[in-house]
């Protein structure tokens, strides 16, 4: 007899559930635990396409897991929510450095103040890192603090919000449903422009997230509502979440349009690196040349710079590309060209996000003792990049590479004796006769239009084509130029460099035509930009036989861009002559020394001068004609543009409108299936008024709502003939002395629906459209108003009408008892 709570059980017949332990998670935590761990995974799901590997999606479900178990413990302990923010600080410390460094610092027990302040300066000063480094960044680097950092705020802020005690339902349903929403958009936000997953990230995350908002909604109004679970509701439930999801997918993306690109925070951020601070490659062209006896340190013709290996003989090894002229120099920039293009120097991984369609290349350079400077020779498109030298990870950590003009920079420098090794692919870059310039032009810089008359003379025999002007021209420079490095007594007066009076005094408007690769490539590159074809200078060698690179394997070559946005190579023997000048008496007054000029400054920025040139007219012309030969050829290929046009910006919007309108109508109808379909007789019979009630409304008429309103005082305003009889109708079988038949719950939906018809006959068609996708009856408040009027017993307004064949007061009281047991075991039908 001391097990008395066991025979109390034995004789109610009821048993009471207990859990085991305070600590552990009841049915509703672990409800509100898987939730918010999966929601989790997804928003870190965004860090995909910012991280190699699948490291940083583990350590941050682990940085999730762990901060919802403590949020979890904590409240069971009566904690309030900042004791779990402050254990989980001091365990992303203790954990941070053998998860996320792969140390334990300066002891074997806990991490040291080393360990500690590095992971402190990650998770401070690691966003800038992430938005400054070309994604994707090695997965098993110290960055994977972000993630470890990012998954322990999303479980704090899901599971505390969802445990926060909040005096409102409504916004205790809302509050960790927005709070993973914020965490997904912070992940997005420091992601890429480029998506991971829309379907993961948009239709999935909003199913779910959207499903636990339904989930802790019902369980909010539970101690209202009662009754038992309707396995009809969660089934239209799941089906109008995939019905959102599937309508949301496709609708982003036609309001989203052909950009897939996004507003992300890299976009914003500017790369704290400015290639700008060194000088231009080219302009020291002349310490590659032949000196011919005469002594000069800095002359690197005869001295080996580089030893490659994997690259085939007579390949391209690129020194620099340099992308814009300021009137004194070509120099490599940032974001040269308009357009979505990296065109910048970013910071890279050991991995580089650089698809490219080509050969693979897998080589090693050894720089050799005629090496200096910042500028890293290169082949193709990166893939990958590994320093093998004693300072290796310092060098990696500086290394910057733009995508654009496939340039790599050390800005701490470069050394004789540094060993690297990379994988490319080397891309189709050779200049065919079928190559289409692109149109995409850039205006020329002040003080190069001396380019136009010569570019004009020129190309007068060759079209109107770019690409057969360009050819033209280079072909001219070729036939009527001669080539010296002003090495010798008689050609001291052709002076180095490549300003604007270098390339036009003394190179296209003189009587002579004489330069070595530095004038030559600077002026190829500068008609071919005014003719229309964007050009950019390249330095660079062509590796010899056994692949020891000297001086004088070193020649500048321009590239020109394609219609395809790819840059083919025009090489340097196809607008460069190599017949020398005939001998001159050189002048007394001019320069004999100086075979190498100095570096010039740095590269300005860009001017923003409002003066129009003729470039820009070109370029605005060149734009306005590629718009209208895409109007002409239309959206759709093969029908007019006005079809493309039509279906774009009418039948789409149109499709999304009779999709949610048709959801309204399919709404409605599901209603009234589930009220025709109640388990009980009684609430079918209350169901059917309540859809007579909600047509009333939908068609306009003013129905008064609220707990104290009856069916018969609905009936009054109700513009119908037979409503009175049908709420009275209604009330007897409800709250009579007898359970309704099946048969007579059939009986009255079927007077319902005739009544129903009888009201939509008396208005016009347009008014029944109206009505069959009003939202009217949808409304919460209305539905809350109207289950109670119709529902609770205080509609018993007249107790011997509500059962007239009731033996005297005990069948109305057995009445009134059994109504209200029928609405407290039903709950609100919807």
């Amino acid at each position: 007899m001391r097990n008395t709570p066991r025979a109390s059980t034995a004789t109610t017949g009821t048993r009471t559930r207990v859990r085991s332990h305070a600590l552990l998670p009841d049915r509703h935590s672990w409800v509100d635990i898987g939730f918010t761990l999966v929601l989790a995974a997804m928003a870190l799901s965004a860090l995909g396409t910012s991280f190699t590997g699948s490291s940083y999606l583990v350590v941050g479900l682990l940085g999730a897991v762990i901060a919802v178990t403590v949020t979890h413990l904590t409240r069971a302990a009566g904690w309030p929510i900042i004791s779990a923010a402050v254990i989980c600080l001091v365990l992303f410390f203790l954990l941070g450095g053998p998860l996320c460094l792969r140390s334990l610092g300066d002891s074997s027990v806990l991490p040291g103040a080393s360990t500690l302040g590095r992971v402190a300066d990650q998770a401070i000063f690691g966003w800038k890192d992430l938005l400054t480094t070309l994604p994707p960044i090695d997965g098993d680097g110290p960055l994977l603090v972000l993630p470890w950092l990012s998954g322990m705020l999303a479980g704090l802020v899901g599971l505390g919000l969802a445990h926060l005690p909040v005096r409102r339902a409504w916004l205790a349903a809302v509050l960790p449903v927005l709070g993973m929403t914020a965490v997904l958009s912070g992940a997005i936000l420091v992601g890429v422009r480029h998506p991971q997953s829309l379907l993961l990230q948009g239709s999935v995350f909003a199913g779910v997230a959207l499903a636990w908002l339904a989930v802790r909604a019902r369980r909010a109004s539970a101690a209202v509502q009662g009754g038992s679970t309707s396995y009809v509701r969660a089934v239209g439930a799941v089906a109008m979440l995939a019905l959102a999801a599937g309508v949301a997918f496709p609708a982003s993306a036609v309001l989203a349009g052909d950009d897939d690109e996004r507003a992300v925070a890299r976009n914003w951020v500017e790369p704290p690196f400015d290639i700008g601070r060194y000088p231009s490659p080219l302009a020291g062209f002349r310490k590659y040349v032949d000196l011919k006896g005469r002594n000069d340190p800095s002359n690197v013709y005869d001295k080996t710079l580089l030893e490659v290996e994997g690259v085939e003989a007579g390949r391209l090894i690129r020194f620099a590309t340099m992308d814009r002229y300021d009137g004194m120099v070509w120099g490599a920039s940032d974001n040269a060209l308009p357009g979505p293009a990296d065109d910048s120097f970013q910071r890279v991984s050991s991995t580089i996000d650089n698809p490219v369609d080509g050969e693979e290349v897998e080589a090693t350079v050894t720089l050799g003792e005629g090496w200096s400077g910042v500028w890293l020779p290169t082949v193709g498109a990166l893939q990958s990049m590994t320093f093998e030298t004693s300072d290796a990870r310092a060098k990696a950590e500086v290394f910057r590479y733009n995508l654009a003009t496939s340039t790599a920079v050390v800005p701490s420098g470069l050394q004789p004796g540094d060993r690297y090794s990379f994988t490319a692919v080397q891309p189709d870059d050779v200049l065919t006769p079928e190559t289409v310039g692109s149109a995409e032009t850039a205006s020329l810089p002040p003080g190069a239009a001396f380019i136009q008359g010569p570019a004009e003379k020129w190309t007068e025999k060759a079209g109107t084509d770019p690409m057969d002007r360009v050819l033209a021209a280079a072909e001219h420079l070729k036939s009527e130029g001669r080539y010296s490095d002003g090495i010798g007594r008689t050609e001291r007066i052709y002076v180095g460099g490549h300003s604007v009076w270098r390339l036009s005094d003394e190179f296209v408007n003189a009587p002579q035509i004489v330069g070595n690769d530095e004038q030559y490539a600077a002026t190829m590159a500068l008609i071919a930009n005014e003719i229309g074809v964007p050009a950019r200078v390249v330095l660079g060698a062509v590796v010899p036989e056994g692949g020891r690179v000297t001086g004088k394997e070193v020649q500048a070559w321009v590239e020109l861009r394609a219609a395809d946005g790819s840059w083919r190579t025009l090489p340097t023997e196809s607008f460069m002559s190599t017949t020398p000048p005939a001998d001159q008496v050189p002048e007394t007054n001019t320069p004999m020394s100086g075979t190498v000029i100095p570096p010039p400054n740095p590269i300005p920025p860009p001017s923003d001068a409002g003066e129009q040139s003729d470039a820009d007219l070109k370029e605005r012309k060149a734009t306005r004609k590629n718009s209208e030969e895409d109007e002409e050829e239309g959206i759709i290929p093969g029908l007019p543009a006005w079809v493309g046009v039509v279906l774009t910006y009418v039948a789409l919007p149109v499709l999304v409108v009779a999709l949610l309108l048709g959801a309204v109508v399919g709404l409605k109808a599901w209603r009234r299936h589930r009220r025709r379909r109640a388990d009980s007789a009684s609430a079918r019979f209350v169901g059917a008024w309540r859809e007579l009630v909600d047509h009333a409304r939908d068609l306009g008429q003013v129905v008064p709502l609220g707990p104290s309103v009856t069916r018969r005082e609905q009936s009054v305003a109700l513009v119908s003939a037979g409503a009175t009889t049908l709420a009275r109708r209604a009330d007897n079988s409800v709250f009579g002395p007898r359970v309704p038949e099946d048969a007579a719950a059939a009986t009255y939906w079927e007077s319902i629906d005739a009544e129903r018809r009888a009201m939509s006959r008396e208005v016009t068609r347009w008014q029944r459209l109206r009505a069959a996708v009003s939202l009217r009856s949808l409304r919460r408040g209305s539905r809350r108003g109207s289950v109670r009027a119709v529902t609770a017993p205080s509609d018993i307004a007249d107790p011997a009408a509500a059962a007239p064949t009731a033996p005297g007061r005990f069948a109305g009281l057995a009445g009134r008892r059994r109504g209200l047991a029928d609405w407290r075991s039903r709950g609100t039908p919807e």
